[in-house]
């Protein structure tokens, strides 16, 4: 324990700026834009846990229980949901995996779980199945859901399949799903919807808000950004704004 003591950050809102979390959140992930204050502060409300590696080292991981996770797993309620890991190399990884899967045995959660695959927010498959993860399902889109068993024996959860029917619940039109964790992919989202509406289009923005409301209609596995249109999925959070903004010039005139 003295180990991870001295190499994990425990993120909370009284030291989000005195460790650097958010500096070392958009170095890690690119962001042009840093994620927004206020929505973190919201989550940490909602039960979310983050962990940061000590400086030099760079790494953080946010984790939470299944009823507070934002990614659509079922069966996840006695499960702790890996959100996000980002580090430069695998042993930082193992270390923030490590302190999730304390904390997890710590309040007696069954599973630690984390989505996996060829997407740039998720770890590949093969870094997970070095610290003994294993696959407990994918989906058409190559998502994969990994976990380790912590108290069991448990039902395995598993991810949804039925993700033509969400994106058709979304209604007809342009639909543009987020939340406002990062302000530039909202302002992006709005541009894009306003538009397409003045081109005569039906657009509109989808605003995921809560844990709850992520569960039930994410279209994406993976993101929480994510296109429809007319109840096909476009984007799942994949593609660039300059490659969205080219696909839709070719869907939707004049837009």
């Amino acid at each position: 324990m003295r180990r991870k003591l001295s190499t994990t950050l425990t993120i909370s809102p009284p030291n989000l700026e005195r460790t650097g979390y958010f500096a070392v959140e958009q170095a890690l992930t690119g962001r042009a834009v840093p994620i927004d204050r206020d929505w973190l502060i919201s989550r940490f409300h909602d039960g979310l846990q983050v962990r940061m590696l000590r400086p030099p080292a760079r790494g953080l991981i946010e984790f939470s229980s299944g009823l507070a996770s934002w990614h659509p797993i079922e069966g996840a309620e006695r499960c702790v949901v890996v959100q996000r890991l980002h580090s430069g190399d695998a042993e930082g990884a193992a270390l923030l995996i490590e302190a999730a899967e304390d904390w997890a045995r710590y309040f007696g959660f069954s599973a630690l779980l984390v989505l996996t695959g060829p997407h740039p927010r998720l770890p590949d498959p093969q870094d997970m199945a070095a610290l003994e993860y294993r696959p407990f399902g994918d989906t058409a889109d190559e998502i994969g859901l990994m976990g380790k068993i912590l108290h069991g024996p448990i039902l395995l959860p598993s991810l949804p399949q039925g993700w033509g029917a969400r994106a058709r619940a979304l209604g007809p039109g342009l639909v543009v799903q987020c939340s406002a964790r990062c302000p530039r992919s909202l302002a992006f989202a709005q541009e894009v919807t306003e538009r397409a509406r003045q081109a005569g289009h039906p657009a509109r923005v989808d605003l995921i808000e809560t844990p709850k409301a992520a569960r039930a209609r994410r279209i994406s596995a993976a993101s929480d950004f994510a296109i429809a249109l007319d109840g096909d999925r476009l984007d799942d959070g994949r593609l660039s704004e300059a490659e969205t903004c080219d696909r839709l010039r070719a869907l939707l005139p004049d837009a």
